[in-house]
């Protein structure tokens, strides 16, 4: 099975020890983290985003389970499991939205709102950047039976949202159909916001066709739920 992985990382905070001592985020003044109720409650509704159809996804803190995924470097260990599952280790608040295409277009998209204990947020941000960056390439399995999946990583650049932020690509080719998977993550004080976009098409197609089908993920969603994320810390305070 060949599969390639285009991933691109932007760390939003690169400053110095001594710019680091401000921090940037309008959370600065208000709460770190949000408990279970407040982070569900700061999940967008349907009035906040009508352009998408709106599911909410079941999961609960408890569903947070499962190891590490397997993969080669270990270096790599870190970033692939988060791509893969959308939250990190020492998370207390787990929260899930589906949001659908109203056109009738293919793309899945989820949107997962994870908190943690002071400082958890920032160090699981940094390992998965970390990985990313120690990353040129990759083998890892996938979980669904067959041959590991061989992927490549190649940086690019994402837009400034909340404290750090980073984007990835994952593209892999599976019994002739091609899947691309776009992700954000975003931290904003002990919260990670974490978002996902999915499509699938035809190995085959042409190059013109394959991009009408590429999955969309928009700036402007992200900010909209790191903005109404950070509205929840300040009221939290």
């Amino acid at each position: 099975m060949a599969a390639g992985l285009v991933v691109g990382v932007l760390a939003m905070s690169g400053c110095s020890a001594q710019d680091a001592e401000e921090p940037k985020s309008s959370t600065a003044a208000g709460a770190r983290s949000l408990d279970q109720r407040q982070l569900e409650a700061a999940r967008l509704t349907e009035r906040e985003a009508t352009e998408y159809v709106h599911g909410l996804g079941a999961e609960t803190p408890k569903d947070m389970k499962g190891k590490g995924t397997d993969a080669t470097p270990e270096a790599c260990v870190p970033a692939i499991t988060m791509l893969r599952r959308g939250w990190g280790e020492g998370a207390v608040g787990y929260t899930v939205l589906n949001l659908g295409d109203r056109d009738g277009g293919a793309t899945t998209r989820g949107v997962k709102l994870t908190s943690y204990p002071a400082g958890g947020a920032e160090r699981v941000f940094a390992s998965v950047q970390t990985s990313l960056r120690k990353c040129p390439s990759v083998v890892y399995e996938s979980g669904l039976g067959g041959a590991p999946v061989k992927a490549k990583l190649t940086v690019e650049d994402a837009k400034a949202s909340g404290d750090e932020a980073l984007r990835a690509t994952m593209v892999y080719t599976r019994d002739g159909i091609e899947h691309h998977v776009l992700y954000g993550i975003v931290r904003t004080a002990d919260v990670l916001c974490f978002f996902s976009a999915g499509g699938s098409f035809g190995a085959a197609l042409s190059e013109e066709k394959k991009a009408q089908f590429m999955p969309v993920l928009a700036d402007e969603l992200i900010s909209r739920q790191v903005a109404k994320v950070d509205i929840a810390l300040a009221a939290a305070s």
